[in-house]
């Protein structure tokens, strides 16, 4: 585990392996520790996985901002941090919501996208309905939390996968409710038609959270983009069908690196 202050706060990262950087942005409520089933993307890539502020070990100080804004500076800034010109980006649920943000903002540090199990859009009068519910988790404990949310991003309820999901969620909850209410003010529907990285866009079957026709809307939206459903899965397909979220994530990214690669060959035996 690293640490580096950024933008005021402290925050903790993994870093892994070698090769293109690869950044892993995790959704609400997690921690760093939620991408352990992706751990082996470090044999073919640089991986950097941040716990976000107010989430996990990045503390974040009293009186500093938590909006997805804030969360998305604080990427490129750690992306600056490391002398990263560029990086693969890869965020799950508010981490899909996140990584919009950095390509509104800082659209030269991104070299692809894999948005997964995220949203683009809250309407108003969905804004409103989910406002309700943040008095709810305000008055939980964190152990209500983590079994409310692992059992509401399950397809696969088995006592197995529970266990497994369990040590996803952060330890406290002091960037929760903040980061529910930025989440519900978003509104990408622009910045995804401008997008012109290579896009991968994961749905899941069965997620209650973010359901799939929200990305499927999103794959209209980004010039160029695919689109990858898993079927019998819940909001958490990264540990609930790991090896499928894998594949195809590798997949997409190695096929890019050839693509590349190829290019490059071409180029140089053009020079000669």
């Amino acid at each position: 585990m690293y640490q580096a202050l950024i933008n005021g706060t402290n925050l903790s990262y993994d870093r892994m392996g070698s090769g293109e950087p690869l950044v892993l942005i995790h959704g609400l409520g997690e921690q760093k520790e939620g991408w352990k089933f992706q751990h082996h993307f470090a044999d073919h890539f640089d991986v950097i996985i941040p716990d976000l502020r107010g989430f996990g070990k990045s503390k974040c100080p009293e009186g500093e901002e938590i909006s997805i804004n804030a969360f998305a500076r604080d990427i490129v800034g750690l992306l600056d941090y490391l002398a990263i010109k560029d990086a693969h980006i890869l965020g799950f649920s508010m981490g899909g919501i996140i990584s919009q943000e950095i390509y509104k903002i800082s659209p030269e540090k991104v070299k692809s996208f894999i948005l997964a199990s995220t949203i683009f859009y809250i309407p108003t009068w969905l804004e409103k309905l989910l406002s309700l519910s943040n008095k709810k988790y305000a008055k939980m404990t964190v152990e209500q939390f983590k079994e409310e949310a692992t059992l509401r991003c399950l397809y696969d309820k088995s006592d197995e996968m529970i266990q497994k999901v369990m040590p996803n969620w952060s330890n406290h909850l002091d960037g929760f409710l903040p980061s529910w209410k930025a989440c519900i003010h978003i509104d990408y529907r622009e910045t995804l038609k401008d997008i012109k990285v290579p896009t991968l866009i994961i749905s899941c079957q069965n997620d209650k959270i973010c359901p799939s026709f929200m990305q499927k809307r999103m794959h209209k939206l980004i010039p160029n983009s695919q689109r990858y459903l898993i079927k019998k899965a819940g909001h958490v397909a990264k540990i609930e069908k790991n090896e499928e979220f894998n594949r195809v994530v590798l997949n997409f990214l190695l096929e890019l690196q050839r693509e590349l690669h190829g290019d490059d060959l071409h180029d140089l035996i053009r020079a000669l």
